[in-house]
């Protein structure tokens, strides 16, 4: 029997082999929790990028922007961490990423053991001793706000001083209170504030939250930054359960941002209601010092003086402020202001065009991605029909009569009526017959029909 030759194996294409990988770890690994450390952290468009590693092998990752800005906290590098995830694999590049939906510490015992060590060694050092924490001004003339831009902690800041002690200078400096860059922004903005020797007070603020949230007020480059400025500083970190670092490092601690304000400035009318009354009794001294006795009058006297050098003193700190106020009025200072403000608008312009073109860009490769998807999905159904059927053609043409007769069997008919003779009780002595070959026939004639 003759061999027949067979069909060879069609290659696969680099993106047919990884589109078939892709579906296939879509479909086993569409939610995995995996534990690791966390290197690498990189910000593009709004999404954070980081590889997930242990001590043999390492694997990346990425949280899209969208799934950021929902997150409690975002990771750090040396962080030890649990993430929930989606397998994917770029059919293009060949590249395995971790999508991440969710974010949980490797055990909080952990994170809050460090932060116990840390509080350890600083207490040695005397961070949190009372005696190196100064008193807060009577009066301030200026104060900075470290504090996010944007949110209700700014507004209730402005409102209640400003309802306090009216035209009281306030000086913004813009930082983040959450995720993996408010460390830094944070350190740069008690910098920048020190440096810059505008304020006589800081209020460091942010409106509470977890202690997943607060995460960035235990780190050792924040408190140094704290303990390192030249003028008080309060933390008004809002409703919390646990104490920072940052608190207990402060010239002083406020629950609320609220009440960081009514600390930072007594009341305008409390004070011009204190000095009516301090008037009234040093002009009743004065007339009870005529018709007092000798021996009363050199009291009396010395009354007036520490009354007199009280009243020269609060002249002096209301000068002061008014001189404040001055500076703030001056048509220069209001230009810089501005400018800054012009230069923060652009910058956020900036961000904000950059995080649509990201976007754009992201939607735009996503878009390619799908469409060749969906063509190499298209042709490889095609290719499978097109083998189908040339396999079941095959498998029909084999069973054709024409095969059989190829092989080497014959087709015996009835010469009169043409239908086939399957056995030999179906023919009879001296009947004509016809045999099909495979080329050809045959007319013969039964000599003898032996069942």
């Amino acid at each position: 029997m003759a061999v027949q030759p067979q069909d060879a194996i069609k290659p696969l294409t680099v993106l047919e082999l990884n589109t078939r990988i892709h579906d296939l770890l879509a479909a086993r690994f569409q939610s995995v929790v995996v534990k690791g450390e966390v290197s690498g952290v990189t910000l593009r468009g709004g999404h954070v990028w980081f590889t997930l590693k242990d001590a043999t092998a390492a694997v990346g990752a990425v949280i899209f922007s969208g799934t950021a800005r929902r997150l409690p906290f975002l990771p750090e590098n040396g962080q030890e961490l649990v993430v929930t995830c989606q397998v994917d694999y770029h059919a293009q590049y060949g590249r395995v990423n971790l999508v991440v939906s969710k974010l949980d510490y490797d055990g909080a015992g952990k994170v809050r053991a460090a932060i116990e060590q840390l509080k350890r060694r600083l207490e040695a050092e005397g961070a949190f001793r009372s005696e190196r924490k100064r008193a807060l001004p009577f009066l301030p003339r200026c104060i900075a706000l470290i504090t996010s831009p944007s949110g209700a902690v700014i507004h209730d800041l402005q409102q209640t001083i400003w309802e306090r002690f009216p035209n009281t200078r306030l000086v913004l400096y813009p930082a983040r209170v959450q995720g993996t860059a408010s460390q830094r922004s944070l350190v740069a903005a008690l910098r920048q504030c020190d440096e810059d020797e505008l304020a006589d007070v800081v209020i460091v603020a942010r409106g509470g939250g977890s202690f997943e949230e607060l995460m960035a007020f235990n780190q050792e480059a924040v408190v140094r930054a704290i303990q390192a400025m030249r003028i008080p500083v309060i933390t008004a970190l809002g409703h919390t359960s646990d104490r920072t670092l940052a608190d207990l490092v402060a010239d002083r601690e406020a629950r609320t941002p609220t009440a960081a304000a009514e600390i930072v400035v007594p009341s305008k009318q409390d004070l011009l209601r204190q000095l009516g009354e301090r008037g009234q009794r040093l002009q009743r001294a004065g007339l009870t010092a005529l018709i007092a006795p000798s021996h009363q009058l050199q009291r009396r006297r010395q009354s007036l003086d520490r009354l007199a050098l009280d009243a020269h003193a609060r002249r002096r700190e209301r000068i002061a402020h008014l001189e404040g106020m001055l500076r703030q009025r001056d048509p220069r200072e209001a230009l810089r202001q501005r400018e800054r403000s012009l230069e923060e608008c652009r910058r956020r312009l900036q961000r904000s065009w950059q995080v649509m073109a990201q976007r754009i860009e992201t939607g735009r490769f996503a878009k390619d991605g799908l469409r060749e998807r969906l063509v190499a999905l298209a042709g490889r159904g095609v290719r499978e029909r097109v083998t189908s059927l040339q396999n079941r053609g095959a498998r029909l043409s084999s069973l054709a009569p024409e095969q059989t007769l190829k092989r080497g069997y014959s087709i015996t008919l009835d010469a009169s009526g043409g239908g086939v003779i399957r056995g030999a009780e179906e023919a009879r002595k001296g009947q004509a017959v016809k045999v099909l070959l495979s080329a050809g026939r045959l007319e013969a004639t039964v000599d003898e029909a032996i069942p």
